[in-house]
């Protein structure tokens, strides 16, 4: 299990590459919390898997996550399971936390290099037997200065509307 104690010792090292990290002996002090819902035209069993690592692949443009652990050619959708993501100039290192399909729920931890640390918590829950909801909930916690800037930009409007992104994106990889 990431233990606060795991995460913090993941920043240090993350952090202490990083050209533009917070001056010595100032810690992070921005974080954002950010939460969406939204529902789709399939059951919990159909939906969640287009939050597993290789699910994302159908319907996220870019996202490639290249597996870490375990060693193997895809993603591995299973607890302590570790991979990376590299978009354009951005490099980041995920872990799942939680991946439960009796659930339907999903959790990650990643952190992008030298700018912040961010957790995100998928939740598919059952409305009917062809509808679910999508519950998401993010909280980015900068550890750079690049990581504030990328923070206070955050918004919860604009939050909502990738939240009706991805309801399309995904909608149309279900048909």
């Amino acid at each position: 299990m990431l233990t606060l104690l795991s995460i913090m010792a993941l920043l240090a090292v993350v952090s202490a590459g990083s050209q533009s990290a917070l001056p010595q002996g100032k810690m992070p002090t921005r974080q954002v919390t950010l939460d969406g819902s939204f529902d789709l035209d399939a059951g919990a069993d159909k939906a969640l898997p287009f939050f597993t690592p290789e699910g994302e692949r159908t319907w996220a443009k870019g996202w490639n996550p290249q597996p870490v652990y375990p060693e193997q050619d895809r993603v591995a959708f299973q607890t302590n399971a570790v991979f990376r993501v590299d978009e354009g100039s951005e490099r980041s290192l995920w872990t799942i936390v939680e991946a439960n399909s009796q659930a339907h729920s999903a959790e990650y931890v990643y952190v992008v290099e030298g700018e912040r640390l961010s957790r995100v918590r998928v939740e598919v829950q059952p409305l009917r037997p062809n509808r679910c909801r999508v519950k998401v909930h993010y909280v980015h916690t900068a550890i750079s200065e690049k990581g504030m800037q990328f923070v206070s930009g955050l918004t919860q409007e604009g939050f909502l509307q990738k939240m009706r992104d991805w309801q399309s994106r995904i909608s149309a990889a279900i048909r």
